[in-house]
């Protein structure tokens, strides 16, 4: 993971980006089979088998996870939760009050094939299928979540003083997504039932060059790439009545350049990014869609100084942005603004990481300067909704301390905080109906902080962890609610059994407190804008228990 704005390879990377590198396969025969039993019905099945010889390995899995409701800390069901929502036919229809939460099956694999010496061809699938998800935060819920991603990779390695890497890598991703009121109280008829197929996919090739030129690692890159979103909204009598999103493309070109170099205690790197980006939206569905065009530059510099064999301080400038996506465009209803400008973000890091006999420590601050940022705003005193470029700041930074007590025990603790703040709510007064006053930018994660005592002795395993939260700050005027501080109490024990079998047990908030962690701002809501999502509460005290063999 990269925090802030300094991953130059990725478009769209606004405040940090999130690398997913799975492992490669194994030679040899080996595999794991495990089992998962949990409170509320929880039960899942995992098997995973790889293998391979010098020239080909490969990998597959395949999973499959059910749950019926959870219970908060009072014994609300997630259905009896959604009880309390202001809009009646939010509500769950009298037989489906019990259903299960969802049901959901995962396949992936993966092939590495070594060419010669020097040349590695990766491919990689996982797909994901959800059916009857409960979203009791939001009026509809999720009949179908069907996910299929594919990615190929071909590396060059040591190809001369010019490439020490040379790699293509392409992928595919599509999601077809059918959220319906089809367990709602409202569902009286097929005429009310209301339904809303979402498909969307990416596809995209990266092309990189990576080599050292007089003690400088130097990377080059082109990224290409094609988004496309397509969703429409009716009955369950005709599910394609109304245009929600025009099937939107966002075509994407990024070239990027980075370098790193150290000079004897001070590592220094940079990185510098241009997109030209065109979102082109179905006129003959929406006459409303406009298409868009948008040039971007990117960069950031970030320097590394260490003082010690046993520290280090680094600050870092960097500049990205993000244009916005086809839903905050054209999403119908006159929620989309076709004349919304791209995000920029500028921001200042810096941090101090020390290690000291068996104590490590390590602190970060940011300030991050948002300009244009599209905000979900409410239009009216009602639910109604739409979105604005206004220009905000967070402020925020974190601490962790890891101490080891001895060969065995040790000693994990952190804490982060971040303040949002609209700079001037004048923007919002110009285009909303009702005067906004709050400054406070919603969906800012509270004061939050963790401690675990661990065990660990290669063959046992076990956590003690504490995590508590400050109560949230809320942006009232644009449908967020207050939400309290709490604290709760997390356990966890492994053993190795012998014979390939291990076993892990656990309870997750062991004093079944009643909290919640995510609120209810009108702009987390993705397919029935206009509606206040709820506050849902998490689970209250819950046990699981997982037996794996490993062969």
């Amino acid at each position: 993971m990269q925090e802030g704005p300094f991953d130059v390879t990725q478009f769209g990377s606004l405040g940090g980006a999130i690398n997913v590198v799975t492992k490669d396969p194994s030679k040899g025969l080996r595999g794991e089979v495990s089992a998962t039993l949990g409170s509320y019905d929880y039960r899942k099945l995992s098997t995973t088998v790889e293998g391979g010889n010098d020239a080909v390995q490969a990998l597959v899995g395949y999973s499959h996870e059910t749950s019926g409701q959870y219970k908060d800390g009072d014994g609300k069901t997630m259905t009896e939760q959604a009880d309390s929502a202001s809009t009646a036919g939010q509500r769950y229809a009298t037989g489906h009050k019990e259903d299960d939460a969802y049901t959901r099956q995962n396949f992936w694999t993966k092939i590495v094939g070594n060419i010669g010496s020097n040349q590695k061809l990766t491919l990689n699938y996982f797909g994901d299928r959800a059916d009857d998800v409960l979203y009791p935060r939001y009026p509809m819920d999720a009949l179908i979540d069907d996910t299929d991603m594919f990615k190929a990779k071909y590396q060059i390695f040591d190809l001369g003083a010019f490439s020490e890497e040379f790699l293509i890598e392409a992928y595919h991703s599509k999601v077809k997504h059918e959220m319906g009121t089809d367990f709602r109280a409202s569902a009286t008829s097929a005429a009310a039932t209301m339904v809303s197929p979402v498909d969307a996919t990416i596809q995209g090739v990266r092309i990189e060059n990576t080599a050292s030129v007089d003690e400088t690692k130097l990377t080059l890159g082109i990224d290409l790439s094609k988004r496309n979103w397509n969703g429409t909204r009716g009955s369950r009598l005709n599910p394609y009545a109304t245009i929600q999103i025009p099937d939107a493309d966002t075509d994407n070109i990024g070239l990027y350049a980075k370098a790193a170099q150290t000079f004897g205690s001070i590592d220094l790197s940079g990185g510098l990014r241009y997109d030209d980006t065109s979102i082109d939206a179905d006129q003959n569905l929406s006459a409303s869609a406009l298409d868009r065009d948008y040039n971007n530059l990117s960069a950031n510099i970030l320097g590394r100084y260490h003082y010690s064999n046993h520290g280090n301080f680094f600050i870092g400038l960097g500049q990205s942005s993000r244009v916005p996506d086809a839903r905050e465009l054209y999403f119908a209803g006159g929620i989309g603004n076709t004349n919304l400008n791209e995000t920029v973000n500028r921001e200042i890091d810096m941090g101090v990481e020390h290690t000291l006999g068996n104590l490590h420590l390590k602190a970060t601050v940011f300030y991050s300067d948002l300009k244009d940022y599209i905000y979900a705003y409410k239009t009216g005193t009602g639910t109604n909704t739409s979105y604005a470029n206004i220009d905000a700041r967070v402020i925020g930074g974190d601490i962790t301390a890891n101490y080891l007590l001895n060969n065995e025990w040790s000693l994990q603790s952190g804490i982060a905080c971040q303040k949002g703040t609209k700079k001037d709510t004048s923007t919002l007064d110009a285009v909303s109906t009702s005067e906004q006053t709050d400054k406070d930018l919603a969906d800012i994660p509270p004061l939050k902080g963790r401690v675990a005592l661990v065990f660990d002795n290669s063959k046992n395993y076990a956590e003690a962890e504490w995590i508590a939260a400050k109560s949230q700050t809320y942006d009232q005027d644009n449908g967020e609610q207050a939400i309290g501080g709490y604290g709760i109490l997390n356990l966890k024990y492994g053993t190795e059994l012998g014979s390939g079998f291990s076993l892990t047990a656990g309870v997750n908030n062991f004093f079944d407190r009643t909290y919640a962690v995510s609120n209810s701002y009108i702009g987390l809501t993705t397919l029935m804008e206009g509606a206040q999502p709820l506050v849902l509460n998490e689970p209250g005290r819950n046990f699981y228990t997982t037996l794996s063999y490993k062969f």
